[in-house]
């Protein structure tokens, strides 16, 4: 378990960064860190000074999406777990949506199922080269959330977007990028530094200008997404709500625990 603060916001500068901060879990998201990033990322939409938002993840990994051993722990309830963390979820997807500044992810190492939410929920993504985007939504026995099988459809068409969601679940970083999933695929150790150098590019331009062509060439989508992420929450919940569902949350979960175990950490 990570006990210190689930995400740090460095907002001493006009470039803000808010880091993912649970790497013994690979920042796979909880309920705690997803209301933490909802916070934060409310704190970041007034502040007067930030211009642009970097979000990225401490340690070997982006995101590993849902917290699949803190869904065990409340398998007493799960459904209703399930229901908690998914409607906090697209708050946070909705309230980066809704961000006057633009934001770029850094992504590295595995991103998973709600953590592709997370980064296509961003302006601009650039990839650290070894990246592997996993939506692993089935093989878990739920369905896509945080607006991943509105953005897999509209970028890809749906005979594209129902393949990656079931039998062809993993891209690398170099499909993702031919696919026009992510901008950017960069050496592994760059990939900060190129979000950063871009993220400094578009703090240099004029506010109103970037703030305007965001919503510009994000309005429509985003009001189409809100629509959207009802449906997908309440599909989830039909998954939630089957057995399979929580027997494979409980194989995931000791599959998890058994990795740690050997390797000497905490899941």
């Amino acid at each position: 378990m990570d006990h210190q603060n689930p995400v740090l916001l460095d907002a001493s500068k006009e470039v803000v960064t808010l880091t993912l901060r649970r790497p013994g879990a690979l920042n796979a998201l909880d309920f705690a860190s997803i209301i933490a990033l909802g916070r934060a990322v409310d704190q970041v939409a007034v502040m007067p000074q930030a211009r642009v938002l970097v979000l990225r993840g401490e340690g070997r990994s982006f995101c590993g999406g849902g917290d699949v051993a803190a869904m065990h722990a409340e398998r007493a309830d799960l459904p209703g777990f399930i229901d908690r963390m998914i409607e906090s979820f697209h708050a946070t997807v909705m309230a980066l949506n809704r961000l006057a500044v633009p934001v770029i992810a850094s992504v590295h190492g595995a991103v998973a199922g709600g953590g592709i939410s997370l980064a296509l929920a961003c302006d601009l993504v650039v990839a650290a080269r070894g990246t592997r985007f996993v939506t692993a939504y089935a093989q878990l026995g739920g369905s896509a959330d945080g607006g991943l099988s509105f953005r897999l459809t509209q970028q890809l068409g749906a005979a594209r977007a129902f393949e990656l969601l079931t039998v062809r679940s993993t891209l690398d970083a170099e499909e993702a990028l031919r696919l026009g999933l992510i901008n950017r695929v960069v050496d592994a150790d760059r990939a900060d530094d190129e979000a950063l150098r871009w993220a400094n590019e578009l703090a240099a331009m004029a506010p109103q200008s970037v703030t305007e062509i965001k919503e510009l060439t994000s309005v429509q989508v985003r009001d189409a997404l809100q629509s959207h992420l009802a449906r997908e929450k309440q599909a989830f919940l039909r998954c939630a709500a089957r057995p399979e569902f929580a027997a494979r949350v409980a194989t995931f979960a000791e599959r998890g625990a058994a990795a740690a175990a050997r390797k000497g950490t905490t899941p």
